[in-house]
Formats: structure tokens, sequence, C-alpha cells
């Protein structure tokens, strides 16, 4: 059986992530055929070019008919497409069309269509609609980062990445600028993450960041607060949760999955993440449930992170039992090929 992969774009992102392991495993697990296709004008991150060309034969196209024409010269059984959830009228004629809605929509079209967690199936359907979660799995890799970037040993380290503009709860990063300039025994570790001591993003509304934020948050670079460019190599991001004590997230929007916080929480890491009313997208605390760190304002997260105490022996991991590789692909099959 032979299945052509279909994204937007090739980014660092969790959608990304997602498709790449889809379209690995579906090879290495369930033993078939994996193609890759993406728009030709889309913005791709030279990273995830790279990785997807060293893996798969990726293939670009510019309107419908050549992404058809290729599915029947390729003569592929299943084209698989990851998506925000509306009809975007990319659909192939001839074979199953299997849909993967990540945000909340409800919106079905194609053969199949499924969401990318049990939470985000409840919150759109009542559980009608299938789903197939993401993939969480990372290699294991020798050492961390702490040297490489001087880190003391001893020091507690808070972390995270994701999206480049998804650490965006303002209250989250003014209480990082304050424990970051009165604790040099705490450090923050962005990978991927806006520079917000350059670019002053503290307040919610743009005009009080331009004018008011550079007042009162002067720094623009502080030895504990460090900001590393995004990387797509599994085994760097292994490295990175391994430098951490715990995960940093404060997502406005939150995660219709999460897969950042689940590659942290698999290598034992708890995820300090916000569960105040205004989250609408509730995945990850699903997930978490008891294995999660939780805050809802900046007083909350302050007494968090103040007496934070590494706790190594602890359970953390919410993840590996449900979203290993194995698991998840027997979902993929379930739905996607079979159902």
């Amino acid at each position: 059986m032979k299945i052509l992969f279909h994204s937007n774009q090739l980014s660092l992102r969790g959608t990304e992530v997602a498709l790449f392991d889809y379209a690995h495993y579906n090879e290495e697990i369930l033993n078939n055929d994996s193609l890759i296709a993406v728009k030709r004008g889309k913005i791709h991150h030279p990273m995830a070019v790279e990785k997807f060309h060293n893996r798969f034969r990726v293939f670009y196209y510019d309107t419908l008919e050549q992404l058809q024409k290729l599915a029947e010269d390729e003569r592929v059984d299943v084209f698989y497409a990851i998506k925000a959830g509306e009809n975007d009228g990319i659909l192939l004629k001839g074979i199953k069309n299997c849909v993967h809605t990540v945000f909340k929509y409800y919106d079905p079209h194609g053969n199949v269509y499924a969401y990318v967690s049990e939470w985000l199936s409840q919150e759109m359907s009542g559980g009608k609609v299938p789903y197939v979660p993401h993939i969480v799995h990372l290699p294991n890799a020798e050492g961390d980062l702490r040297k490489e970037l001087n880190i003391p040993e001893n020091a507690t380290v808070f972390g995270r990445y994701g999206g480049l503009e998804t650490f965006d709860i303002p209250f989250v990063k003014r209480l990082v600028y304050s424990i970051a300039t009165k604790r040099k025994d705490i450090y923050f570790l962005f990978m991927n993450t806006e520079n917000f001591l350059e670019r002053k993003s503290f307040l919610k509304k743009k005009w009080l960041n331009k004018f008011i934020s550079p007042l009162l948050f002067t720094n623009t670079k502080m030895n504990n607060i460090i900001f590393l460019e995004g990387m797509a190599d599994p085994y760097y991001k292994t490295k990175f949760i391994k430098t951490c004590d715990a995960m940093l997230h404060a997502r406005l929007q939150g995660e219709s999955f999460g897969i950042a916080c689940g590659e942290f929480s698999i290598f034992n890491k708890p995820v300090i993440t916000c569960d105040a009313s205004f989250i609408k997208e509730r995945s990850h605390i699903d997930i978490l449930g008891n294995k999660g760190i939780y805050y809802a304002n900046y007083d909350q997260l302050k007494k968090i992170l103040d007496n934070f105490n590494k706790n190594p022996g602890k359970d953390w991991d919410a993840y590996s039992q449900e979203y290993n590789p194995v698991a998840v692909m027997t979902k993929f099959k379930e739905v996607f090929i079979d159902g």
C-alpha cells in the first residue's frame, strides 16, 4: 500500500513533526510506502526541508491538477492530509481521502475525517468523530547542553520550545523577567521562541509594548534567559529536554494536542502549564491530568517557580503508554486505512 502524506508547508511546528512521524512509522511499523507532497509557494523552513528530504521522496506542486497527476502516476492508494479542519478543496479523485483535523473545526469531508486528540473529538463532536493522536517519541541521546550553554550543573532550568510566537501569555513573560533578575540560580531556556527581551512583548497591547515595555523592562540580554534557534534534529531536542528540570508552557490558545508537552513528559520532566479559564484548547491538560503542574495567574506561577524542587524520582510521564509509535500507528491503521 502506498500513502501520499500532505501538508501545506514544511515547518518546525508540531503539525509537520507529526506528519513526519506518521510517514516514517507507516513504513517501519505498517510496512507501507510513504510519499510527501507540499505546496510549492509556501514558506518552508530549511531544516525541516532537509529532514524530510533525507528520509522521503518529497514532491512540490502548484495546482490540484498536478497533485492529482502525482497520485495517479505513483499509484497512490490513500491520500492523507493534515490540516486545520475546514474543507479547503484539497481532495483527490479515485483514491481514499483521509483528513486529519488539528483545530476546532467540524466540517467533515473526504472519506475519513478524524481529529488529532480525544479531547478535540469530544469538544467538537461529542466523541462521534474518530481521533488519531500524534506520536510522542524522541531518540535517546547522551548528555545535555549545560556545559555548552554555560549553565551550572546545580542551576534550576525551566525550558520551552514550540511555535515561534506561541509562548504568548504576557504575565508569564513578565514573571520570567522578574525571577531572572532576582534569582541567578534559575535559568530559562527557550528554543524557537520569540525573543521577548529584544522585542519587548511583555504586555497585551502593541502600543503598550512600543512605549511602556522598554521603560519597565530595560534589559535586552540576560545571562540566565537564553534563546536558541529552532532545530529539527531530534537528538538535539532530546539534549535540550535533558538540560531542563521542567517545561514552562504558556500558550494562550492552549493545545489541541501538544507534542512538545508530551516530549518533555516522556523524559520524566514535569510540565508547568496554564489552566486558567481563558485556555480554550485543553488536550494537554486532559492528558497530563495529575502529572501536570498548573497555574492560573502570576502569583500562582511565581510560587511554583520560586519553590520548585527537582524530583527526578517522581513519575511525570503521562504520554509513553498511549502515544508511543506502535500504539498510535495501530490507531492510524484502524481509522485511516481500515476505516
